[in-house]
């Protein structure tokens, strides 16, 4: 069954849905100081890829080519969630204000 213009719009804010969730799963997890918080996030970086790579599959257009890029950005920044240390506790946020 081809995909038609509207299920190929849906595809696609669903694939940046997904790469939207897994960001915020690896910033939680990061936030938390997980012992997994590396794996993690490498783990969501693989799944915006993943996505990604799906929106290649689709029907080529701006929006396709747009989505493709947002994709690789979330993936990116995933990776880049483990640049940030985060403040062990609130009192120490308030002391470097």
């Amino acid at each position: 069954m081809p995909v038609t213009g509207s299920s190929q719009l849906l595809k696609k804010a669903d694939l940046l849905k997904n790469c939207c969730q897994a960001y915020a799963y690896a910033a939680e997890v990061h936030q938390n100081n997980s012992r997994m918080a590396e794996d993690m996030c490498k783990s969501c970086a693989e799944v915006c890829r993943a996505c990604a790579e799906e929106c290649l599959k689709l029907e080529q257009d701006s929006l396709s080519e747009d989505t493709y890029q947002m994709c690789l950005k979330y993936a990116e920044m995933c990776e880049k969630i483990l640049d940030f240390q985060p403040l062990s506790n609130k009192r120490e946020w308030r002391e470097s204000v």
